[in-house]
């Protein structure tokens, strides 16, 4: 899971931060780390030790396991579509419960619609 786990965790961060409205300066700054070792990892370049990633988690406002995929984490996935996941995964968490299902009724609407190129899902 290698590779694929430096991109889960470096999109992660990357999501986090923008969703924080923090740039990667003022997450180095905060976390005692370079500028240049921030965008490492959300570049998927290197992967951050345990002790970064607690004070990414406490920089970011979010639960230490966010940064790790779950046990069905599919390691076949390119790193397109895991940033693709973790996006669309984020944007669920500001919205209201109301728009959340309301955002879910219209993904649900658009995968039942017939689709002029069938090869455009997964």
């Amino acid at each position: 899971m290698g590779p694929q786990l430096k991109h889960y965790i470096g999109s992660q961060v990357a999501l986090a931060r923008r969703r924080a409205k923090l740039t990667q300066e003022q997450v180095a700054e905060q976390v005692e780390r370079t500028v240049e070792a921030i965008s490492n990892i959300e570049r998927a370049k290197s992967l951050p030790t345990l002790e970064t990633l607690t004070r990414l988690a406490k920089v970011l406002k979010m639960p230490l396991r966010s940064f790790f995929p779950e046990e069905t984490y599919d390691t076949g996935k390119s790193p397109k579509r895991i940033k693709l996941e973790q996006r669309l995964s984020l944007i669920g968490v500001d919205l209201s419960d109301a728009d959340l299902e309301l955002a879910i009724r219209q993904l649900e609407a658009f995968l039942e619609a017939p689709r002029a190129t069938a090869g455009r899902r997964k």
